[in-house]
């Protein structure tokens, strides 16, 4: 069973002690949360904006992939693929106490991820340069892990390995739905391995007295369970009763792991439930798409549960969190980024629940989704653009 073990110290394993490292370049790219955060969240509104205006008949035709693969395929390899760059190149400084990439390396991490971007509206050749990011990256990170000998940590490389391996796979067969899938799982395990150390560990800090239960095997089930979710649906020759059964008991497993974490008290900390309620999507997620193979609901609407429910949402919570405190400003967000986690939380509803549930309202649900998405993560960009481009407020470095 899989174990991950992060270097925690008296802070959260993200906001933990730094080695002192010397500024370099500016301070947007003085740390690798600064430049993919804010790159992140403002790409999610432009990528969000030019869906919305495709479905509506005035955007640009792209010259290789149809609008929905090409919405799919940036959601997960453009927003999606920066937040985990953001988060993993600053999380493991603090678990290696080695630096990765600052200043004009990691502007150019930067500008092979826009590249990236430009690859996937062009398609072609020019898909290629969306193959060079993931790998890049993997790179930046195996050296400060391997050279301090953070082995069961090197766990995140094969997983960034399959998110590329995924990407491949979509641009070699003719842009297949099943590498979208794979891409989706291979998020859904980095969300199911950092969120099983950082959710709970966020809640006791903050929640004086309450101490979260966590079991070694329901963890190993839990990241079993998801890889084998992954491989049956994957697979197109499974039985539709084996591929429901992992997904129910998948779900169950990361219920039971939710409830054991929890507090009805997390519900006075927008920092704390936000990433309950994104992690709640995943096992919704999971069993709506169990009942959708049994021939019940929408299968889009239950992927967009684990898509925006869990991924998006999740990544909107862990930028605020992540962004305050390595800034070394005071755990409470500001107005705008609760009311953007408010709006992300309504937006994943529409998308999801509503459809699966009422198909007829499906037309109506997505161009509310779309409005809620974009509002949310543009009040979230507006509310850290101070945060992300200034030096920290305690004068250190990062």
């Amino acid at each position: 069973m899989i174990q991950l073990q992060l270097r925690i110290v008296d802070q959260d394993p993200v906001v933990a002690v730094r080695p002192a490292l010397a500024p370099e370049g500016p301070a947007w790219l003085a740390y690798g949360f600064r430049p993919f955060f804010l790159a992140a969240s403002l790409a999610a509104v432009i990528l969000m904006g030019l869906w919305l205006l495709m479905l509506a008949g005035w955007g640009v035709p792209l010259p290789q992939l149809d609008p929905v693969r090409w919405h799919a395929h940036e959601m997960l390899f453009g927003f999606g693929a920066a937040v985990v760059a953001g988060f993993l190149l600053t999380a493991v400084p603090n678990w290696t106490g080695l630096p990765t990439p600052k200043g004009g390396r990691l502007g150019a991490l930067l500008v092979l991820w826009l590249a990236g971007r430009m690859g996937s509206w062009w398609g072609g050749a020019a898909a290629g340069l969306d193959l060079l990011f993931l790998p890049a990256l993997g790179l930046a990170l195996a050296g400060p892990l391997w050279r301090a000998g953070q082995l069961p940590n090197l766990i995140f490389l094969p997983l960034l390995g399959l998110l590329w391996l995924a990407d491949a796979v979509f641009w070699v067969s003719s842009f297949s739905t099943t590498a979208l899938h794979l891409a989706m799982y291979a998020l859904l395990c980095l969300i199911a391995l950092i969120g099983g150390r950082v959710i709970p560990f966020f809640t006791e800090r903050a929640l004086t007295g309450h101490q979260p239960r966590r079991w070694p095997l329901l963890e190993g089930l839990c990241l079993t369970g998801l890889f084998a979710c992954a491989l049956a649906e994957a697979w197109p020759d499974t039985p539709s009763l084996l591929r429901m059964t992992l997904l129910v008991f998948t779900a169950g497993f990361h219920l039971l792991r939710l409830i054991g974490w929890g507090s009805m008290r997390v519900l006075g900390a927008p920092l704390l439930w936000v990433l309950y309620l994104s992690y709640a999507f995943l096992p919704v997620g999971l069993s709506l798409r169990a009942l959708a193979w049994a021939g019940w609901g929408s299968l889009s609407a239950a992927t967009h549960a684990l898509t925006a429910g869990c991924i998006a949402l999740m990544c909107l919570g862990m930028m605020a969190r992540v962004s305050l405190g390595h800034t070394g400003r005071e755990l409470k967000p500001a107005r705008l980024t609760v009311v953007a986690f408010v709006l992300m939380s309504a937006a994943s509803l529409c998308r999801s629940v509503v459809p699966f549930f009422w198909p007829a309202a499906y037309a109506h649900a997505l161009w509310c989704a779309g409005g809620l998405w974009c509002l949310a993560f543009g009040l979230f960009f507006a509310a850290c653009w101070p945060v992300l481009t200034r030096p920290r407020v305690d004068g250190k470095p990062g």
